[in-house]
């Protein structure tokens, strides 16, 4: 029986960390992995930070749990027929609803020879200090990612103090105290610790009430080499209904590309042998394109 876990979560929350682990540790167990993923823009960015040695498909440029949703049990369908492998994780989008991403999972071409055994959610820590001043279809979002949840990963523990992460605890176990959750910093979670669900069916699954209507990307390739301190300089100065931009990109300072991932105020660059073109994906809830756009031109003149 092929195995299945989703993997939810808001923009930036580090489930590609988490997914990371665990292939890993499905691996180490001999087990035979297979990856979906889901990028809202039209180019991905997190699968080339996945095990090159298992294979991965993708869904880009949409949402799986709206206008893609079916694509996902094709993928599902297509990858046991050709790999059968032993599990498949999901990563969902950012602005995914894992219900409906579950409502996909559990259609009748698919029952004979898959179950799903969780749906993890992945939280930024830090987000729960300021998830109040969201837009109420972003708090909104958010909830409906958590509340079906089986287990929750409280993530980057390591980027807040003590006590806003005791505040974070208080504020998850308040709103979803049947849920189980780990701490973590990245990401590292065992599949044996998952609380595994038990669905006989896909009734009354779907979510009539999807939250990401307002919320796009701008894709922007670059053809210069940026100055790292202004590109700095750059992300502090986004409007603060941006929550995300991931890429890669060449600086001056750095004889190789780097990638690129930011979210909640926090930024890591990280240096790649990949020979990428450059380009950055920026991603936020009524996003003004055109200014956008502008921003970075400024930058390039500069």
């Amino acid at each position: 029986m092929m195995e299945i876990v989703i993997i939810s979560g808001f923009l930036g929350s580090g489930k590609t960390t988490v997914l990371n682990h665990l292939i890993a540790e499905a691996k180490n167990n001999r087990k035979t992995v297979a990856v979906i993923m889901n990028e809202f823009g039209e180019k991905s960015v997190d699968t080339f930070l996945i095990d090159k040695n298992i294979t991965v498909n993708e869904i880009l440029n949409g949402c799986i749990c709206c206008q893609m949703k079916s694509n996902v049990t094709k993928q599902l369908h297509d990858l046991y027929i050709e790999h059968q492998p032993d599990v498949i994780f999901i990563e969902c989008s950012g602005i995914a609803h894992p219900i409906e991403v579950l409502d996909a999972c559990l259609t009748p071409i698919l029952a004979p020879f898959s179950k799903v055994v969780s749906i993890l959610g992945v939280l930024d820590a830090n987000l729960y200090q300021n998830i109040n001043k969201l837009p109420i279809d972003i708090q909104n979002l958010i909830n409906s990612q958590i509340k079906h949840c089986s287990d929750i990963v409280i993530n980057k523990v390591d980027l807040i103090s003590s006590e806003l992460l005791l505040k974070s605890i208080n504020y998850f176990e308040n709103n979803y105290p049947e849920i189980n959750y780990f701490i973590t910093i990245h990401g590292d979670v065992s599949i044996d610790n998952l609380k595994h669900i038990k669905i006989n069916s896909s009734n009354n699954l779907k979510n009539n009430d999807i939250h990401h209507e307002n919320i796009s990307h701008v894709l922007y390739k670059c053809d210069f080499s940026w100055d790292k301190d202004l590109f700095i300089t750059w992300l502090k100065h986004l409007p603060s209904n941006i929550y995300r931009v991931k890429g890669f990109l060449h600086f001056k300072e750095y004889t190789k590309n780097c990638i690129i991932q930011y979210s909640n105020n926090h930024l890591d660059i990280e240096t790649t042998p990949l020979n990428m073109e450059q380009y950055l994906v920026i991603i936020g809830h009524n996003i003004n394109h055109k200014n956008i756009i502008s921003s970075i031109n400024n930058c390039k003149m500069n």
